[in-house]
């Protein structure tokens, strides 16, 4: 194992490879700007620091929750102590963004892998247990699905969006538990269904033995890194309080910071989207901004992270967020006056329009057949969301978020 120091409580952090300040924890969280490169849209530089009694959301959004914190936990206890700042040092200039950060923590160099390795894999060992031992050290992906960042090279068929093929990258890789079986299949088949419907997420792949799902990055374009600031940030929320907002919201805070119709109508499109394909678990940090260091453009991010969760027993059939007060999956009509709410053009074609071209993808997809009972369940979802009268569908207030 690399040799780690015990204890990280000073952190130099860059944004878009620049100076900009020292994070600090001597009780509480402190930031100091040290010029005037900001590190969020809810952070301008200031002489006075900025003092949280957590980790400022701006740094803990890409912190690993569930399996993967807890594998770090594990593997490390014994020589460090592992909190909040010292998950936020792992990810050195790796994170998703345009954060990096430097403290005692060494750059560790790890060699590069294929995609067409991970796609094709036949061993017997369980591979993504082997990519997180290789790979955790290099950078941290947020959220409680297990996942992990691998630098690799697309030699497959499927290009990349934005980059030349065969060019060196990091890739997202995502396994399953035994809670929620071929969830990577599940993730593909709502991903493809976005593409389908013109929501241009980021290239993904499925492996041969349907184990891991793997996505390419989507905060590098051109070789050039851009901002990126989930919801639960823009809106100065813990990670912890991901569920705690709503739907009217999120539209909001997209018109707020983007100021721009179009992507106040792109937002209105990944809610219905969601509702439609029955993601349960599209919460504020599923939603983010991108941009460049100008600042000039801000835009959402392609869409990521969507699943259909109303397949699986142990989660609860409620929306992540609410919409009109309650968390039961909308009909039709509320999803129009959702947009009619926030003068988005002809709400009406833009819910059929996604709800056919779903129905159209599924006819055609095998992934889908891949478990049992997806397709139809989506359908059903999709025919929920259509319809004009509100879905009687009842929910259960004692199941759990997904992964939670």
């Amino acid at each position: 194992m690399t040799e780690l120091p015990n204890k990280i409580n000073h952190i130099q952090v860059k944004a878009f490879g620049k100076e900009s300040g020292e994070l600090t924890q001597p009780g509480h969280f402190a930031y100091q700007y040290t010029s005037q490169s900001p590190v969020s849209l809810t952070m301008n530089p200031q002489e006075e620091p900025y003092n949280h009694g957590a980790l400022h959301p701006i740094f803990s959004q890409n912190l690993p929750e569930g399996y993967v914190r807890r594998y770090i936990s594990e593997k490390l206890r014994r020589h460090v102590n592992v909190n909040d700042m010292y998950l936020l040092a792992l990810q050195q200039n790796n994170g998703i963004g345009h954060l990096s950060y430097a403290s005692k923590i060494e750059k560790t160099d790890v060699g590069q892998l294929s995609l067409n390795e991970i796609l094709n894999w036949k061993g017997k060992e369980n591979l993504f247990h082997q990519l997180l031992e290789r790979y955790y050290l290099n950078g941290l992906v947020s959220g409680v699905q297990p996942k992990v960042l691998v630098n690799a090279v697309n030699d497959t068929a499927k290009p990349s969006i934005g980059r030349s093929l065969l060019q060196q990258e990091d890739f997202i890789i995502k396994t399953y538990d035994d809670e929620f079986p071929l969830l990577t299949v599940n993730e593909y088949v709502c991903m493809e269904a976005a593409r389908a419907c013109d929501l241009a997420p980021s290239q993904c792949w499925l492996s041969d033995d349907l184990k891991t799902f793997i996505t390419e990055r989507f905060d590098e374009v051109d070789g050039k890194r851009l901002g990126i600031e989930d919801f639960t940030v823009l809106m100065g929320k813990q990670g912890d309080e991901k569920y705690h907002s709503s739907y009217e919201m999120l539209m909001k805070a997209t018109y707020v910071f983007t100021k721009s119709d179009v992507q106040l109508k792109r937002m209105y499109k990944y809610i219905v989207f969601n509702c439609l394909i029955g993601n349960g678990d599209a919460h504020l940090k599923n939603f983010s901004v991108q941009y460049e260091e100008s600042r000039k453009d801000i835009i959402l991010t392609p869409p990521y992270d969507i699943t259909h969760t109303l397949i699986y027993d142990t989660i609860d059939n409620k929306m992540a967020l609410k919409l009109n007060g309650a968390k039961l999956f909308p009909d039709k009509k509320q999803l129009i006056k959702l947009g009619k709410s926030y003068n988005v053009d002809k709400p009406e074609i833009i819910i059929e329009e996604i709800a056919e071209t779903i129905r159209d993808y599924l006819a055609i997809s095998d992934e889908v057949k891949i478990i049992d009972g997806l397709k139809d369940s989506i359908l059903s979802s999709v025919y929920c969301g259509t319809s004009e009268k509100y879905s009687t569908k009842s929910y259960v207030h004692d199941k759990k978020k997904k992964f939670d």
